[in-house]
């Protein structure tokens, strides 16, 4: 399997959420470039008091923003750090979509092509919001679109210390790994997504 790359200057963070009902923790991964070298441990706690209060609207208190871990590259390994949290969804109580069943929010670039491209996957998809053929109900793509811009105006701040959200990319035995990424923005699909074992494209 190929290895992602986190170059000096940029790093990975892996946002967990539980559910009170499920026994499966759910992780969404963002890449980022450090605004202020080096990243501290105090920045991971703001980064997931940020990941957390943009995503309160879209949950109810079932859910729990519980974890974050972020790797750093730097000249050696990647340096490693992690925080734990207790908070949880604002939304009143829903009934929730099979676990595989996730938002959707794409990650926009200046580039085209698959290699420049991005998808976050959100679990605990209300049963309330989505209709027979999976797309979201009007309102429910409404509580998604400002959760999608709520993540960008958060996690692009000060307190996480990072200047943008990237796509971090992986060693390719036909390629050189390009650059990170810059993400533009981020947009809400109108479609609930399916999570499957997927096996890496050679």
């Amino acid at each position: 399997m190929a290895d992602l790359e986190i170059p000096v200057g940029y790093g990975l963070w892996q946002f967990s959420m539980t559910h009170a009902t499920i026994a499966h923790v759910a992780v969404t991964t963002v890449g980022f470039k450090v605004a202020t070298p080096p990243y501290t441990q105090g920045q991971l706690v703001s980064a997931l008091a940020a990941w957390a209060t943009a995503l309160q609207p879209l949950h109810d208190a079932e859910v729990v923003y519980s974890k974050a871990v972020a790797l750093i590259g730097n000249d050696g390994p990647a340096l490693r750090y992690e925080t734990t949290g207790t908070t949880a969804g604002s939304r009143t109580t829903q009934v929730i979509l099979p676990p595989n069943n996730t938002y959707l929010i794409k990650k926009t670039t200046a580039f085209a092509g698959r290699r420049f491209r991005g998808r976050m996957y959100i679990p605990y998809v209300s049963t309330n919001g989505v209709t027979q053929t999976g797309s979201l109900q009007s309102a429910e793509q409404t509580i998604l679109v400002a959760r999608a811009s709520a993540i960008l105006t958060a996690l692009v701040a000060a307190g996480p210390n990072a200047s943008e959200l990237s796509l971090l990319h992986a060693e390719s035995a036909l390629s050189a790994t390009p650059s990170p990424t810059p993400v533009t923005a981020l947009s809400a699909e109108a479609v609930v997504a399916t999570q499957r074992r997927r096996l890496e494209r050679q």
